[in-house]
């Protein structure tokens, strides 16, 4: 499955983005197909490294556990270790300010364990991400409002 992104300028400052991603457990507040959030473990400085997500997706339950990174200045990724029906999930948020607003990337690499016609992955996986992306858009102007 090729890697899917969207990008969005988001009114709001590059910080207050990253840490709306970097809040998991407030993720059911704002993306509802987020039904819980739990932090299994945190690294030294007290920044969580691995997630269970309780999710519904167009009617299907999931339970994904994620390990978090943070590859580099204005990024948070995460990487799925176990879960049910994706083999792989990888996201990556990415976010530049410029000026008084900030531009918003995230990128997405799933591959599934069903078969299900790659034509229909990819408009699942865009459609997810599109919801994910304005959702946070929303969120981090609502916010910053």
């Amino acid at each position: 499955m090729p890697l899917v992104s969207k990008t969005v300028e988001v009114n709001a400052d590059a910080k207050s983005i990253l840490d709306i991603v970097a809040d998991f457990e407030a993720y059911p507040e704002w993306n509802d197909e987020v039904k819980a959030v739990y932090i299994l473990a945190r690294y030294d400085d007290g920044r969580p490294s691995q997630l269970r997500l309780d999710m519904e997706i167009q009617g299907q339950a999931g339970t994904f556990i994620q390990a978090v990174y943070y590859p580099g200045a204005g990024q948070i990724q995460t990487v799925l270790q176990q879960g049910e029906v994706f083999t792989k999930q990888d996201q990556l948020f990415s976010v530049v300010e410029m000026g008084p607003s900030s531009l918003l990337t995230v990128d997405l690499d799933v591959e599934i364990s069903l078969p299900v016609p790659a034509m229909m992955v990819k408009k699942l996986v865009n459609d997810v991400l599109e919801h994910l992306a304005d959702n946070l858009k929303m969120r981090a102007e609502h916010l910053s409002a």
